[in-house]
């Protein structure tokens, strides 16, 4: 048993005997050079200005805040006649309403 994991283990190791280091293709650095020195356009320059967790974080709390401010401002500009009339058209509405769902027609002649 022991033969054989040695000989697993020799045949592993002579089997890494021809590996090489890995080297980049030809003119790599040359395009990479090019690429980071290359000018970049407006739409980029915004869109990694955008892309930032920071300037996200930002926009996300000011939406929340703004919707925030307009229901809070919203709840506390009513008056109270408006909510009673608001009320009393519902009251004579449902009464119309229900009403005429008990008026009965005579349907024979």
């Amino acid at each position: 048993m022991q033969e054989k994991l040695n000989k697993k283990v020799e045949d592993t190791m002579r089997s890494l005997d021809g590996i090489d280091q890995a080297s980049p293709d030809p003119f790599f650095f040359t395009r990479l050079e090019a690429r980071m020195l290359r000018d970049r356009g407006a739409w980029d320059k915004i869109s990694s200005f955008v892309a930032r967790p920071i300037v996200a974080f930002a926009c996300i709390c000011l939406v929340i805040l703004i919707n925030a401010l307009v229901i809070f401002s919203s709840t506390g500009s009513q008056k109270a006649s408006n909510l009673q009339s608001n009320e009393l058209a519902t009251v004579d509405e449902y009464t119309q309403i229900s009403s005429t769902l008990y008026e009965f027609v005579n349907t024979n002649p």
